[in-house]
């Protein structure tokens, strides 16, 4: 037992005098040449500014260009997509075009959702034809006021020729239309 006394005494006795020791001495110094070494050997002469001094000059010609190619890819988007609702625009107008060139002609149903049947549920005369004018680019006329102002249940298919709606309405006995050219005369 004596002798585990005895090493705790020297390894006590060892460890106070490095402690006083480690005091002594100023460690900044040796740190900073350790760090200058490391950088040295691992940075392949490159400064490596620490604590935010200065960033190194490939690091800056690295951000810039990385931001060059993000600017270049956001222009180049949108000016796609600006291209590609202008082609959409064109091709809208010369379909329309088409379209007036023969009347009473019914349009292609390119989309079936543009070409669904619409219901109109207690509305007014007026409304309905309309809508129905501006599809088939004629223009209503009344004769008589009040006629704007019967209300209706209507389903209009847009798949039907103009003169197969003026049928059908002209199946109500309250309204008379007739179609000149481009124009509805509605009684």
């Amino acid at each position: 037992m004596e002798s585990n006394d005895k090493l705790e005494q020297l390894l006590k006795q060892m460890y106070t005098q490095e402690a006083r020791h480690d005091e002594d001495i100023d460690t900044s110094d040796i740190i900073d040449e350790e760090w200058v070494k490391f950088e040295a050997e691992h940075f392949r002469g490159e400064r490596l500014e620490v604590r935010g001094k200065r960033l190194p000059l490939r690091k800056i010609a690295a951000m810039f260009v990385g931001l060059l190619m993000l600017s270049g890819i956001a222009y180049a988007a949108v000016h796609i997509i600006s291209s590609h609702s202008q082609k959409a625009q064109e091709a809208q107008t010369v379909a329309t075009n088409a379209q007036r060139a023969t009347p009473g002609a019914q349009p292609e149903a390119k989309d079936s959702t543009l070409m669904k049947p619409i219901v109109y549920e207690d509305t007014e005369l007026t409304t309905i034809l309309d809508d129905i004018a501006t599809f088939y680019q004629v223009e209503p006329v009344y004769k008589n006021e009040a006629t704007k102002h019967i209300r209706l249940y209507f389903t209009w298919d847009k798949k039907q020729t103009i003169d197969n709606i003026i049928d059908t309405f002209n199946k109500f006995e309250r309204i008379n239309i007739t179609r000149h050219d481009k124009i509805l005369i509605v009684e």
